[in-house]
């Protein structure tokens, strides 16, 4: 990274990458104003890298602390007052229309002559999006001009704070804030009919008006048209915010989107509402980390944050945050129409999913758990089958092996289930869970008809679902203990034989012949050995599948619980009133 070099040769760096032209400008520019404000990259190196990073995937230029203040513009008819907010494209001043005579809000590009022609066409595009648009809460457009060759858009003077900083400020009760979100709606709907799609919703990007409490829809910088072509981006751009990016945004699929991305982000800032944080949270500033989470974890529902959720409004808002957009509102009036029914206490079209998709969400949401039901019910279920149709002939061992294993491997699940949300999901509850179900199969394959039973290829079964909780050290412990009971179960056995071996030497010849019977039931070593390397072997395949993805709701979420139940424990539950 560019601030990790020494002062003098950060530029010279950036220059040698293989970066394009634009991108190159930005990033070149960024670390100019670093440079010119005198800042120590060694003070903040974590949060610039995780800026410059940004600035790399997403073609915009991150806000610098230490940026020098730009002087105030002069432009004509216009005198600008102050600067009022710095942002991630552009900075925005107060100022004084002087004909006719009004506040206007004027916003300009950041980087100034250091910006690409692709950044000045997004910003423009800004202006274009808005003034398509006649939603009372968009905030309408006065003028689009350009001086000294640097563009520049007159709105509309809005004196009020955004969401996030009421949120943070916790001057807003839930249910108000659900009522402006329901305003903003109806916004995103409009620019949705008119073929708009936003794509940067979040609550930084709503301004609430401090004298008629009212919301506006701001920066409309990254809106995509659905009706025109337009190359301001492609494969592979990655547009929006982490935290309330749509998972399709995260993926680089931005060229592609639809009003469902849309619909995520408001059921993000619903979200963010109901629990006080995004569904998604960077982690330290790494970005990339984050962008998987996006893609690929599922949300914990508000109601399992906040359990003065009203279940109608949590159904609502997990519809809005399917990863699949399909699943979603395919557009944000029904979204809208539906949030106005779960307040209002009727029932909703998030309350109507079907029973797979509800088993569906159950599984993604308790893997152990769910993977133990079906296991033990299928194999269950072929045990009975085989048995009453007589294919295949079991003792009276066997049998009641399986009728010890079912039961005790469903309360054991159930047991640890209870263990892992008792505990906020602490990680240590999915070893010992794991560890129980190792040495409840060795106990009964112990006691049954040994290693020549069918009950050892749920060895194999254990090794491999143990890489849903999508950790790899989890998956290396189960494979290292199955291994390890393994072998116990034939060492076992062969110590076994021999002492039964050497007990009936001098014994008559039916009771040798029985013994040579059962030595011969004991496990060989060309038996024993290929089954260890088999269960090493797919575990080791399983341990490599991870290492690259390690996003898991039962395990990764521990620290999300922990931090829930810490936060609870410092500040009560904000109200719903």
């Amino acid at each position: 990274m560019a601030v990790d070099q020494k002062p003098l040769e950060r530029i010279a760096w950036v220059k040698q990458q293989s970066l394009a032209p634009d991108i190159a400008a930005q990033v070149i520019a960024a670390v100019q104003a670093d440079l010119d404000a005198g800042t120590d990259a060694a003070e903040d190196s974590a949060e610039q890298n995780a800026a410059l990073a940004a600035t790399i995937t997403t073609g915009t230029a991150p806000p610098t602390d230490g940026e020098p203040t730009r002087p105030l513009p002069v432009l004509e008819n216009y005198t600008i007052l102050e600067e009022i907010d710095r942002g991630g494209m552009g900075i925005v001043y107060r100022a004084r229309q002087l004909r006719p005579d009004r506040l206007v809000a004027i916003k300009m590009m950041r980087l100034g002559a250091f910006s690409s022609q692709l950044d000045v066409d997004r910003f423009l595009n800004e202006a274009n999006a808005a003034s398509c648009l006649t939603h009372a809460a968009v905030v309408p457009v006065y003028e689009v001009g350009e001086v000294s060759g640097e563009p520049f858009i007159v709105m509309k003077f809005i004196d009020g704070h955004t969401l996030e900083h009421t949120l943070k400020q916790q001057e807003i009760s839930t249910d108000d804030a659900i009522r402006l979100l329901l305003v903003v709606a109806a916004a995103v709907a409009d620019a949705h009919e008119h073929a708009i799609v936003h794509r940067d919703l979040k609550p930084s990007n709503i301004l609430i008006d401090s004298h008629t409490a009212s919301p506006w829809v701001l920066d409309f910088g990254l809106a995509k048209s659905l009706v025109t072509q337009s190359d301001l981006t492609s494969a592979g751009d990655i547009m929006g915010t982490p935290g309330y990016m749509s998972p399709e945004q995260a993926r680089g699929h931005s060229d592609r989107v639809t009003p469902a991305a849309d619909v995520y982000g408001l059921g993000a800032i619903l979200y963010r509402i109901l629990t006080g944080r995004p569904p998604i949270e960077s982690r330290d500033g790494d970005f990339a980390e984050t962008m998987q989470l996006v893609r690929e974890h599922d949300i914990v529902p508000p109601r399992a944050r906040n359990r003065n959720v009203p279940s109608e409004v949590d159904a609502v808002c997990m519809k809005a945050l399917e990863t699949d957009p399909a699943a979603r509102y395919s557009h944000a009036r029904a979204f809208a129409d539906d949030l106005k029914r779960s307040l209002e206490g009727e029932s909703t079209a998030a309350r109507q999913t079907g029973l797979g998709r509800r088993l569906y969400r159950w599984a993604r949401h308790c893997p152990g758990l769910a993977a133990t039901v079906a296991i033990v019910l299928l194999f269950y279920s072929y045990h009975l089958a085989v048995v009453l149709t007589g294919l295949v002939q079991t003792g009276p061992v066997f049998q009641q092996s399986v009728n010890t294993l079912v039961p005790l491997a469903l309360l054991n699940a159930f047991i640890w289930q209870w263990c892992l949300e008792k505990t906020s999901g602490a990680a240590w509850t999915l070893y010992a869970w794991s560890a129980g179900e190792v040495l409840l199969i060795t106990g009964v394959i112990s006691i049954g008809d040994g290693l020549t039973g069918g009950l050892v290829s749920t060895m194999y079964v254990l090794v491999t679902v143990s890489v849903l909780r999508c950790r790899p050290r989890l998956v290396a412990f189960v494979t290292l203990l199955s291994v390890a009971s393994y072998s116990y179960l034939w060492i076992a056995e062969v110590r076994d034989a021999n002492v039964a071996a050497g007990s009936v030497a001098s014994v008559n010849d039916q009771a040798d012949r029985a013994n040579e019977e059962e030595m011969a039931e004991a496990i060989t070593p060309a038996q024993a050995i290929p089954t260890i390397l088999s269960l090493l072997l797919i575990g080791m395949i399983q341990y490599l599948a991870l290492v690259r993805s390690s996003v898991s709701l039962e395990a990764s979420g521990n620290q999300v619980r922990v931090r829930d139940a810490r936060d609870r424990k410092r500040s009560p539950t904000a109200s719903s009133g």
